[in-house]
């Protein structure tokens, strides 16, 4: 695998200002102002020369690579000029749209960004022969040793909000609560609880005039709920048992309708409407939470949905066949387990995070 290798300037070398001069990003002093590139990389002290590629990057177009006796002409008028030496034991090449660029060793797509100048409003792309072209993400790399060279492009990047199952689309990261709404076709004067939705997080209340960064991993959608809710037949919701002061704040920063229900030596956590992802047969739930009589010391696992959920085509989840009978209604249960990298902590889980899991497990079913 290809690396930059920084070098320092050697003792004997004059000063750098006369040449302007750069080895990954490195100033060095050349006495020549047409040195070949074996003197670029003696004046970085890289040893052995015949182990680096050499490339020029000038301030405008495309790499290129520069031989060991090929000579490159340093400016007069105090031009910085860049070059970079990679560790490797041939140069590549791939096109940037249209561009023509060297490089040496894997390219990611941080590498592309920097050495093609693509500026933060546009992601980049890799051309596909046989299938649909695919943006490159995060940490992705392109290995460019195999036959044919490879294609990159750029598109205007787009950021994406769901508003209660309206998609919504931004060329711009930072978007206003009360802007996401108007454009999903909501009406900002109706009294109502807005919550953000994070994947593997608690669930938090915004304001119309807070900011969004959609940039912030996990973001999964914004929704709504009436300020003024009630269980649908006028009377008081059941308190059975009580939950922890944190679980009760949570509650009422969202809104929920929410119910505790002690049956059969079992204890239930019922939530009205809970909002499920677009993609299944229905857009919310009641959703069963069992807590144990040990909470939190013990864990809560699990959760149980009414009505039974299933792909829009019918399909439903794999281990959701069993069912469970909680105040007479038929619960489908999804046997979903914490994983040994995300065991349950008493001091750090509670309701809230268990929801952020049970959003993650619906949301990996749409996905898949």
């Amino acid at each position: 695998m290809s690396s930059f290798e920084n070098g320092q300037s050697s003792s004997n070398h004059v000063s750098d200002e006369k040449s302007g001069v750069y080895v990954n990003g490195e100033p060095v002093s050349l006495t020549d102002r047409t040195p070949t590139g074996r003197q670029v990389i003696a004046a970085a002290d890289l040893r052995p020369d015949t182990e680096f590629a050499l490339l020029l990057w000038p301030e405008t177009g495309p790499t290129r690579e520069i031989g060991l006796e090929e000579v490159t002409r340093i400016p007069k008028n105090g031009s910085a000029i860049e070059f970079l030496a990679i560790r490797a034991d041939h140069v590549s090449y791939f096109v940037f749209d249209d561009d023509r660029y060297a490089w040496a060793g894997p390219l990611d797509l941080e590498t592309i960004r920097r050495i093609c100048r693509v500026p933060s409003n546009r992601t980049v792309w890799l051309e596909l022969r046989d299938e649909p072209d695919r943006e490159l993400e995060h940490g992705e790399s392109v290995d460019l040793s195999g036959a044919g060279v490879e294609r990159f492009y750029t598109r205007e990047r787009k950021w994406r909000l769901d508003v209660q199952g309206e998609p919504t689309e931004w060329d711009h990261p930072d978007v206003i609560v009360r802007d996401a709404l108007v454009r999903a076709g909501f009406d900002t004067s109706q009294k109502c609880v807005i919550v953000l939705k994070m994947k593997g997080k608690p669930h938090s209340a915004v304001e119309l005039d807070d900011v969004i960064d959609l940039d912030q991993p996990g973001i999964e959608r914004l929704w709504l709920r009436p300020k003024e809710v009630n269980n649908g037949d006028g009377q008081s919701p059941r308190r059975d048992f009580s939950l922890l002061p944190k679980d009760e704040d949570f509650f009422t920063a969202s809104n929920y309708c929410w119910e505790t229900i002690a049956e059969g030596g079992r204890r239930w956590l019922i939530i009205e409407n809970y909002a499920v992802p677009r993609g299944y047969n229905v857009p919310s739930c009641r959703l069963a939470l069992e807590i144990p009589r040990s909470y939190p010391s013990a864990q809560i696992d699990m959760f149980y949905c009414d009505p039974p959920l299933s792909h829009e085509n019918g399909k439903a989840p794999p281990a959701t066949d069993g069912r469970k009978t909680i105040v007479g209604v038929s619960f489908q249960r999804w046997s979903r387990h914490r994983n040994a990298a995300n065991r349950w902590s008493p001091t750090r889980d509670n309701v809230a995070t268990h929801l952020g899991l049970v959003d993650e497990a619906l949301g990996r079913e749409i996905e898949a």
